[in-house]
């Protein structure tokens, strides 16, 4: 059985583990639709919603804080996230097993251990510009993460919690031993995981699709859509096969790998 409600921002009456709002833990909550004029996700409004898989609904919101816990152990499947999000509560999407992706994660503060123990998260892809410090526990015991496909230039630290975790603590499949380990020299993972970012470890393809994308804007349509062979067209003929790979998976779209 599905169910849709309308999200009204109400005042949650206790803490997580009580009695918080009116759909925590309600496995039959599908869709739902945020009323006009609510701003913020309160603490533990879909904690515990299996049904509720995605969150579109958030794109024509005008939410800028989800509260703790909000969509902790919720059934989510994809983040596709909005611009409008601009804080991110603590534990906020805690234990999520059927998160997978998280795409063009945007905002401007986040609590400890948002993605805590979504264990099947495979990449950790984007992270905001604004933050400089990824949070304590933030992806901790997230198994699944292989790759780090993202720019962590202007990542200076990676956050400990108030045990001493730090922010990929048991992240077994991304990190060696040493690194995954609760107790592991912050520094250290974060300069690991800088050499395995995407910017590390392909700069010559972000080099060559800036200057596709340069050429593709001043020509003013796509190569792919010519029907004579432009000096750009030739000149890629000439470039070895994975590089012309390369350059086709950009002017689709496609995030290289």
């Amino acid at each position: 059985m599905s169910k849709a409600v309308v999200y009204t921002g109400a005042d949650p009456e206790e803490g997580i583990g009580g009695d918080v709002g009116e759909w925590q833990e309600d496995e039959e909550v599908t869709d739902v639709t945020i009323a006009d004029g609510v701003t913020e996700i309160k603490e533990a409004a879909f904690h515990g919603c299996k049904g509720l898989t995605n969150l579109s609904f958030l794109k024509n919101s005008a939410i800028t804080t989800i509260g703790r816990g909000a969509f902790a152990r919720s059934g989510i499947t994809t983040l596709q996230w909005t611009e409008c999000v601009r804080k991110i509560g603590y534990a906020a999407f805690y234990e999520c097993e059927d998160l997978r992706t998280i795409e063009g994660l945007g905002c401007e503060e986040m609590g400890v251990g948002c993605f805590a123990l979504c264990t099947l998260l495979q990449s950790m892809k984007g992270w905001p510009a604004s933050m400089t410090v990824i949070p304590g526990c933030c992806f901790q015991d997230c198994t699944g993460m292989t790759t780090v496909d993202c720019d962590l230039s202007h990542v200076t630290s990676i956050g400990v919690d108030d045990e001493g975790d730090h922010a990929f603590w048991n992240c077994t499949s991304l990190l060696p031993p040493s690194l995954s380990a609760g107790d592991a020299d912050p520094a250290a993972v974060l300069a690991y995981l800088k050499s395995k970012s995407f910017l590390e470890r392909a700069p010559l393809r972000y080099a060559v699709y800036a200057s596709i994308r340069r050429a593709r804007d001043q020509e003013g349509r796509k190569v792919a859509e010519r029907r004579k062979a432009s000096p750009l067209a030739a000149a890629m003929a000439k470039l070895p096969p994975d590089m012309n790979r390369v350059i086709v998976e950009f002017l689709f779209g496609e995030v290289p790998r």
